[in-house]
């Protein structure tokens, strides 16, 4: 938990608060659910899309002249995003992701500084056994990071490895640190650059180039005990305009 404590403290240092955004998370028209604070703001695909996506997809903000508030075209982020922060079960050697989009959502807490929500994920067949998943993420104000801690259940108590990571795209920079990864990469038609984190403190099992082009981390533990991990974005056109300055927000 050090390093989620450490990402939270310097993203509130380094980032300029333009907007009095306290952090929120709803269901949007199309049952997605959005979370957002001041800085960034996501959406993780609800049961009525017909895409089965296991992650979540930064929806890339930042603030521009008299505060006005810039959102880069969704298709762009979404095609760059909208698998970060996922995780699958490891199961002889192949990855299980859930086979079906969160079926209930369900506010925690929620205060001026942060909101806790939980989401529920629909069983399927892990080999012989069936597992579910419960994930709770917390977002607080300020900053570029997101706390999740996925419960799996159904294995009968038997160990448990699990994946969890972000797709690469046009990969500018990147490193690797001992309980996280992150990359500097591209976005196409000129719209900048994006920043993606993944910070693990149960692991050191880091793989760059993982399978299916993704940075992957693989954490060992049991049924009785939550992965818990961070996952964020930012944006060059925000407040972190490059390389450096993502990678001092990470690193100890």
């Amino acid at each position: 938990m050090k390093k989620i404590i450490f990402l939270l403290i310097m993203a509130v240092a380094v980032t300029a608060c333009h907007k009095n955004v306290p952090p929120a998370a709803y269901l949007d028209a199309d049952g997605n659910c959005i979370f957002e604070n001041n800085v960034v703001r996501y959406r993780i695909a609800g049961n009525s899309n017909s895409a089965v996506i296991p992650g979540m997809e930064a929806i890339l903000i930042a603030t521009g002249e008299e505060d006005e508030l810039i959102e880069l075209d969704r298709h762009c982020a979404v095609e760059l995003s909208m698998n970060d922060g996922g995780s699958a079960v490891v199961f002889e050697d192949s990855l299980y992701f859930p086979q079906e989009n969160f079926s209930s959502f369900e506010i925690v807490e929620q205060t001026g500084a942060h909101v806790i929500f939980k989401l529920e994920y629909p069983k399927w067949q892990v080999g012989e056994y069936v597992v579910a998943l419960t994930r709770t993420i917390t977002l607080r104000y300020n900053s570029y990071f997101c706390e999740v801690a996925d419960d799996y259940s159904g294995l009968a108590g038997k160990p448990l490895k699990v994946a969890v990571g972000y797709e690469k795209h046009e990969v500018l920079d990147s490193e690797t640190g001992k309980d996280y990864m992150i990359t500097w990469e591209r976005l196409p038609e000129g719209n900048g650059e994006i920043g993606l984190c993944i910070a693990v403190p149960m692991t050191d099992d880091f793989v760059f180039d993982g399978p299916n082009n993704q940075a992957v981390a693989y954490v060992s533990t049991s049924t009785a005990r939550k992965v818990q991990y961070a996952a964020g974005f930012c944006w060059s056109r925000g407040e972190v305009p490059d390389f450096e300055t993502w990678a001092e927000m990470v690193r100890l």
